[in-house]
């Protein structure tokens, strides 16, 4: 999944695909200070994915912490992030 986010001062605009890059949202306004876990949740629902599922972002290769903020990640504008799948083995 790619996300690409704009800055508008306290702001950011993010742009989703799943992991396959076939479905997309767009989340406008979401607040510096929202963490990614809210940020995970609200594109899950955008793109139609499985609600009782679980999904990682991962941004540059590495995997995101669902606590941090998208400003303490520093996230720019056309930055991209996946978001993927969690699979557990069993």
């Amino acid at each position: 999944m790619t996300t690409s986010i704009q800055t508008t001062g306290d702001f950011v605009n993010l742009h989703f695909s799943d992991w396959e890059g076939a479905r997309t949202a767009h989340l406008d306004k979401v607040s510096r200070r929202s963490t990614v876990g809210h940020v995970v949740s609200e594109a899950v629902q955008q793109l139609g994915l499985p609600l009782g599922d679980f999904f990682k972002a991962v941004f540059r290769g590495k995997e995101l912490d669902l606590a941090d903020t998208i400003d303490e990640l520093g996230i720019e504008s056309d930055s991209q992030i996946e978001l993927v799948p969690e699979v557990s083995a069993g």
